[in-house]
């Protein structure tokens, strides 16, 4: 069985092994903290505690580079947390790229729909009605691909 102190020594360099609390307290920021605010707290660290700083001290050399690996860490942790680098959140299981498209594609949607009622209510003429069935046949098909991709 290991000790204590042999299984943190075993499990600290593993991302999944360091909690988010932790990660947070080593970036020493707050977890309501901006990706912006996280990005500057590492760099803010990384300057303080770079190793090439304490080139004459061979001791305080070695803490600096293990403090820094911790701010690393760190940082992948809350990030690869909050989904990457990215600042919006998408679902468990949908992979990143999925979830931007799917969101971009509902925008076009409400984009799209507005514009033709928009062009129904302004052009009640036949090239109004034509021009609105088309953009409506457009926000139905954009629909039945987001519902095929959310299967």
């Amino acid at each position: 069985m290991l000790s204590v102190a042999a299984s943190a020594e075993a499990t600290f360099g593993q991302n999944a092994e360091m909690l988010l609390d932790e990660a947070y307290r080593i970036l020493e920021v707050s977890p309501a903290a901006s990706d912006e605010e996280i990005k500057a707290a590492h760099r803010d660290l990384s300057k303080v505690w770079h190793p090439d700083r304490f080139a004459n001290d061979a001791s305080v050399r070695r803490k600096a580079e293990e403090k820094l690996k911790r701010i690393n860490e760190a940082l992948a942790v809350v990030q690869s947390a909050r989904g990457g680098t990215r600042t919006r959140w998408s679902p468990p299981g949908v992979p990143q790229g999925a979830a931007s498209a799917a969101r971009a594609t509902l925008v076009w949607v409400f984009v799209l729909a507005f514009t033709a009622f928009f062009i129904l209510l302004r052009r009640p003429t036949m090239g109004g009605l034509i021009v609105a069935a088309a953009l409506f046949a457009v926000v139905f098909v954009l629909l039945m691909r987001i519902r095929r991709s959310r299967r």
